[in-house]
């Protein structure tokens, strides 16, 4: 095949032409991504990092594999070891560190899960699973110490098809920029029209972000065989329009365009760390600003004057040379430190964590990634990296299938207390399929039909269990229930996402057409809905006044029906059962497991005083677990060595059925065996059901 023109070939697998300014820009991406971790008010828009680098990762790669195409000698074998000796040595260090941590600093479920984030990173998949991850109860980012795998992930599956797919375009004669172009256009193409509806899997899915490396990919094909043209059509096209009747030399004009290049290149990426956040949908476009900011900081060069006096200094090389282990680093330091303070650290540990961080870089890159990459001996050393990594895998899946080795003495310390949310079953029974975001509950009409059905979120789900030990410690009551519902779902009419809404149909119909059920209950995080801000959905579907019509809807729907309408209020919220328990190595003083008053009626907000007048006048019966919990400072969130709590909102197993006991009597008064009201019409209550609150409601 006819071979493009390009400058002369370098020896036989030898790296592209060293430019300095290529490392400084890698240290920019590298500052921004640590600084946001640490202090994400400072730079909102940092996480741009990754895709800086993505932009570097494509060019590099591809400036290598262009060269070896051209001169005849590519060896996917070669390639793949370089990949290798320059991936595993600070990737392998970094996994077998971090679980030696997490051995002695994390509970059984948050061990399991660092097992399972270990071995997808190990191989290479990390991106995968936290997209799976990706739900109402996910644990947040920031208690995942290897998260940041994700970008690893990405451009790992990258090099495992790109060179292959280059390869055969190569061979076949075909023109590698338009299939590149292609590529890109259809990698961009997806990013856009999935990020609005699927937002996780645009984040996290190689097909919509591959388009950024291939961007990197595209200009250093043009770098290396278009040189010229480029050179001649961007001056054609920016400078001679402006600057040609004061600029007469090409030199001159081909120094302030790169130039210009350099400084709006820097402009874009300034742009982007300063501009976006984490509220807005990104990539989708916004990824434009940094990818076309480093696009246009490789093109002007590295005499270009923001490549040349700031990139190219040696401070800005050095740290671009440590940046991959250091971007390694620095997540694990700084999301094990917020796992042990339960709570976003000090200043001064995020501090250390940071300068830690560097000081492992540089050990890393000194000791073990230099000496591995330039040294010989390659068969063996890929082989004994391969297998290192591997087994490091290996470790992290059994110590997830071990649920987190529960004979560690972490782990035995608080074996008593499950964080996992234990009561989500399938709705199958009701819909005919399992749906993701199921949260019934069978309770115990498992030989019986129900006649008594709760429906609502999964605040509602939580409370399944309370109601299960009712009916079991009260069997003259006769309650035999289910309960209907998914997260972030209050199961009202014609209210929420469409997956909320099909739930709810399914749920009324079952309702209607079950004879046997006599009461219904409503239970659901009341305030989240209220508010209208607490889930991302309600901010473009719902509003706080469709909240109110809905909820008034469903209420007089069911006593339509002739059904018994029992409400229950949303539990204290607002405490972090993981803060009641010490920590090995926490710098703070000590979290107490204790509960304002104060802050769980604060987060409660005024949904009591739209609910309860219009119940009362319904003559629907409440039940408000606040009395049972709660004095007049502070709500009881443990009991003994138990947590009452899964997480800041619902229930654990034992705390369910530790409110049964305490609210036995409430919960006996509210679910008295009464037959359904004859007369729906509203009606005043004697007895103001919720005249026992201490909230004032």
């Amino acid at each position: 095949m006819p071979t493009p023109s390009a400058p002369p070939l370098p020896p036989h697998n030898a790296h592209p032409l060293y430019r300095p300014d290529i490392d400084g820009l890698r240290a920019v991406a590298i500052f921004v991504v640590v600084l946001f971790h640490a202090y994400p008010q400072l730079l909102p828009g940092g996480f741009v990092g990754v895709d800086v680098f993505f932009v570097i990762s494509g060019f590099l790669i591809s400036t290598i594999l262009f060269r070896s195409l051209q001169r005849g000698d590519f060896d996917f074998a070669e390639f793949y070891v370089h990949r290798v000796k320059r991936i595993f040595p600070a990737l392998a260090v970094v996994l077998a560190v971090v679980y030696g941590l997490g051995w002695v600093l994390l509970l059984p479920d948050e061990f399991a899960q660092l097992g399972k984030h270990m071995a997808a990173g190990a191989g290479f998949v990390q991106n995968f699973v936290l997209w799976q991850e990706a739900g109402y109860f996910d644990t947040a980012s920031e208690l995942k110490p290897l998260m940041h795998l994700w970008s690893l992930a990405i451009e790992e599956q990258f090099y495992l098809l790109y060179p292959v797919l280059i390869w055969g375009v190569w061979r076949l004669g075909l023109n590698s920029l338009t299939v590149l172009f292609v590529l890109a256009a259809v990698s961009f193409g997806l990013n856009v029209s999935g990020i609005d509806h699927a937002t996780i899997a645009t984040f996290f899915a190689p097909q919509t972000r591959f388009w950024e490396l291939l961007a990197g990919a595209g200009l250093a094909y043009l770098q290396l065989f278009k040189r010229a043209a480029l050179a001649a059509g961007l001056r054609q096209w920016v400078l001679d329009p402006v600057l040609s009747p004061t600029v007469a030399q090409t030199a001159q004009q081909d120094r302030t365009l790169h130039s210009a290049l350099s400084v709006l290149g820097a402009g874009l990426i300034v742009l982007a760390v300063f501009v976006l956040n984490k509220e807005r949908a990104f990539p989708g476009w916004w990824a434009i600003l940094p990818v076309a900011g480093a696009c246009l900081l490789i093109l002007a060069g590295g005499e270009a004057w923001v490549n040349r006096q700031v990139l190219a200094c040696r401070p800005m090389v050095w740290l671009g040379l440590v940046s991959y282990p250091l971007y390694l680093w620095h997540w694990p330091l700084l999301s094990l430190a917020q796992i042990v303070e339960s709570d976003t650290p000090p200043g001064k540990i995020r501090v250390a964590a940071m300068l830690l961080s560097v000081l492992l870089a540089w050990l890393t890159y000194r000791l073990l990634e230099k000496p591995i990459r330039f040294g010989r001996g390659s068969g063996r050393t890929v082989a004994v990296l391969c297998a290192t990594v591997a087994t490091l895998g290996g470790v992290g899946y059994a110590t997830s299938v071990q649920q987190g080795i529960p004979t560690r003495s972490i782990a035995k310390a608080n074996a008593q207390n499950k964080f996992d949310y234990p009561y989500r079953q399938s709705c199958a029974p009701l819909m005919g399929a399992p749906h993701a975001d199921d949260w019934c509950h069978a309770g115990n009409a498992t030989t019986a039909p129900p006649n008594t059905v709760m429906v609502g979120d999964s605040i509602a789900n939580a409370y399944a269990e309370t109601l299960l030990q009712f009916a079991a410690s009260h069997p003259e009551q006769g309650v035999v229930f289910r309960q209907f519902g998914r997260g972030q779902c209050p199961m009202l009419l014609d209210y929420g996402p469409a997956y909320c809404r099909e739930l709810t149909r399914a749920a009324i119909a079952e309702i209607a057409h079950t004879a046997t059920i006599q009461t219904v209950i409503l239970a659901a995080h009341w305030p989240a809905y209220f508010n209208g801000k607490h889930f991302a959905w309600l901010n473009h579907i719902e509003t706080p006044e469709s909240f109110d019509r809905a909820w008034r809807a469903t209420l007089a729907h069911y006593q339509q029906q002739g059904k018994r309408v029992v409400v229950w209020l949303s539990p204290p919220t607002g405490s972090q059962p993981r803060d009641c328990f010490p920590r090995l190595g926490r710098l703070t003083e000590s979290k107490k497991c204790v509960l304002p008053l104060a802050l769980a009626q604060q987060r409660e907000g005024a949904y009591r005083l739209m609910m309860l007048p219009v119940l009362a006048e319904r003559g629907v019966s409440v039940f408000d677990p606040f009395p049972s919990l709660c004095t007049a400072q502070s709500c009881q969130t443990t009991a003994g060595a138990w947590t009452l709590y899964s997480n800041g909102e619902h229930f654990s197993q034992y705390g369910g059925r530790f409110l049964a006991e305490r609210a036995d009597a409430d919960l006996a008064r509210v679910l008295a065996a009464t037959a359904p009201p004859s007369n729906p019409t509203p009606r005043a209550s004697p007895a103001k059901p919720h005249a026992r609150t201490r909230l004032g409601g």
